[in-house]
């Protein structure tokens, strides 16, 4: 039974088997709870292992389009879907399990989430996969399983670091912009031109998350326009946190991750979990939500190996979220 099929009933590390995910109907992650909850601790200490590989598609492991890979503590979610990483609905419930699965492993502390290939990140939806898209029913689902993922990815547990390359488009900005870390290759070429194809931004974030990410004028330039922008002009408008050579990009986002992946897991989603807040409450909200948030951190035992840690000139040795 593959880790699909095990639902969040058993946390272990991630086998040196291939694995197959089989897609089921499920009502997904969803964005945030209301309330900013953190679980309490016991005892277990985080271990590295070594890298483990496999891989998720719908029906058989020749059909990888989303592979997922493990080295130490950092994870690696990859599109595998050539020439260009278009994304389908089967694409889509291949990145739900993948997440799913990442997040289960009691060893991942961070993910780094790329597309194969030198061509794409992502050019977006794949309608050719969709045979039925012209119908009502057809456009309504893959709409709601591409704000499902694009949720599934804001909730995961662990943080989430985009290494972004190539054409990234439509659904593809979505899928990076929705990231904690947004890192671009200066080859990239970034386009949200949705109108300009008689249709609109459905996946919870061109009409919803961007403009409050870089304001209402920047996105209403990006989406009426539907011009292609490069990473640089990404970096200047916020969408992406910094712009490296393209041979550099993964090298770049595994420091990154490994930077993250030293600090305590329950720090980092309460974080997390307090900033993806912010974009959807008042401040008053955020006031208790903050207040919340720091009563439970600071009764959690990393709050206490963090100082003893430093004062002893050692590496803190936090507790993973699975041992909470």
């Amino acid at each position: 039974m593959g880790p699909a099929d095990q639902g969040g009933q058993h946390h272990r590390a991630i086998s040196n088997t291939t694995t197959v995910f089989r897609h089921r109907n499920r009502s997904g992650a969803g964005i945030m709870a209301q309330r900013c909850l953190l679980p309490s601790g016991n005892t277990q200490q985080h271990t590295a292992t070594p890298v483990t590989r496999f891989t998720s598609a719908e029906t058989c492991m020749s059909d990888a389009l989303v592979t997922l890979e493990r080295s130490n503590a950092i994870v690696t979610i990859t599109i595998n879907n050539p020439p260009v990483n278009a994304v389908s609905s089967r694409v889509l419930n291949a990145l739900i399990d993948a997440f799913d699965a990442a997040e289960r492993d009691p060893e991942a502390r961070c993910i780094i989430f790329t597309g194969a290939g030198s061509k794409a990140f992502s050019a977006g939806g794949d309608l050719r996969e969709e045979k039925d898209f012209g119908s009502a029913e057809a456009s309504r689902a893959f709409r709601a399983l591409g704000r499902k993922t694009l949720n599934r990815i804001e909730a995961c547990k662990l943080p989430v670091i985009s290494a972004i390359h190539g054409y990234c488009i439509g659904g593809g900005t979505a899928l990076a912009w929705v990231c904690d870390i947004r890192l671009a290759a200066d080859n990239t070429v970034f386009r949200a031109a949705d109108a300009h194809l008689g249709m609109l931004p459905s996946w919870g974030m061109g009409l919803t998350r961007l403009p409050r990410f870089v304001g209402r004028n920047h996105a209403l330039d990006i989406l009426l326009t539907g011009y292609d922008f490069d990473a640089q002009r990404a970096y200047e408008l916020g969408l992406v946190t910094k712009v490296v050579p393209r041979e550099q990009l993964m090298e770049e986002a595994r420091t990154i991750a490994a930077r993250i992946a030293k600090a305590s897991p329950t720090a980092i989603l309460a974080t997390r979990q307090a900033v993806a807040r912010n974009l959807r409450e008042s401040w008053d909200a955020m006031v208790e939500c903050e207040n919340e948030l720091c009563e439970m951190m600071f009764a959690h035992p990393d709050a206490l190996e963090g100082p003893r840690a430093f004062s002893e000139k050692r590496e803190p040795q936090y507790r993973s979220l699975h041992e909470n």
